[in-house]
């Protein structure tokens, strides 16, 4: 799902004429500005889910290869199978798991096997957004879960949202459905307390501006390339009729645009990533 609109872009860069630049051309150009985007930056704007198979290290904390961290799904521990509830932590912005000490045996490292370590994951770059309810009754972990809130109202089906409560678990999932004091989601890896808070997950204001002013700065360079053969002057008679080049004032707009993204790009910062 694209992150910017159409109009979005004209209002950005000025190109508000389809005679420049047609809807579909606008389209397939945020499409590949946001997929620029999201590989410079080293994040993904949508949730993914992503298995790593890594080397255990004999301590009981891992780092995954991507992050944020969203939700885990599922860890094996040398073939082994770990009951994630109640038995692993979650560093959700720098990717780290790490074990409850207080597990059974197996449960407490990842053993220093080669290629031992298999975790399947959620990650995304998503913020708390500004809908939030909460939870009127115990949840458990599991697939297609019904979760009982006070306030459904602001919640669509295939958004995300994190719920976490004073019982420590915390966890990203998607809507499947929505009902009258309910909220259906894809998968719990926890179970939650009633009192849980509910947040809507969404991208970071600045990272759509973002995505407008590359998506923008492209049309505009397509404008310019597309001037070659613009009539500039003509004569009629005895007089004489000089337009000047367009490309200039579509020059300064690029500028600008470059500058604003590139202060954007100081603020955000790329996301670390481990290979």
């Amino acid at each position: 799902m694209s992150l910017t609109t159409v109009e979005e872009v004209r209002r950005i860069s000025g190109v508000t004429s389809t005679s420049l630049v047609s809807d579909p051309d606008v389209t397939a150009t945020i499409a590949e500005a946001e997929a620029e985007v999201e590989k410079y930056l080293n994040a993904s704007f949508t949730p993914k889910e992503r298995i790593d198979v890594l080397d255990g290290n004999n301590t009981n904390t891992i780092i995954v290869m991507k992050n944020p961290i969203l939700a885990l799904r599922e860890l094996k521990i040398d073939g082994t199978a770990i009951t994630i509830d109640g038995n692993i932590f979650i560093t959700k912005q720098s990717g780290k798991l790490e074990l409850n000490s207080e597990g059974s045996p197996e449960e407490t490292r990842f053993k220093g096997k080669p290629q031992g370590i298999r975790i399947k994951y959620i990650h995304g770059w998503l913020e708390e957004g500004n809908t939030q309810t909460t939870t009127d009754a115990d949840s458990s972990s599991g697939s297609s879960v019904a979760l009982s809130v006070v306030n459904e109202q602001g919640f669509a089906v295939n958004e995300w949202i994190e719920i976490y409560g004073m019982d420590g678990n915390k966890e990203a999932t998607k809507i499947t459905a929505v009902a009258s004091g309910e909220i259906t989601v894809d998968n719990l890896s926890f179970s939650h307390e009633s009192g849980s808070t509910v947040i809507k997950l969404d991208v970071n204001e600045i990272i759509k501006k973002l995505m407008r002013i590359i998506s923008g700065i492209a049309l505009v360079a397509r404008v310019v390339g597309e001037s070659f053969d613009d009539i500039t002057g003509y004569t009629l008679g005895e007089f004489h009729v000089q337009k000047g080049e367009p490309y200039t004032q579509w020059r300064e707009t690029a500028l600008q645009l470059q500058r604003e993204a590139q202060e954007i790009l100081k603020k955000v910062g790329k996301r670390p990533a481990i290979f």
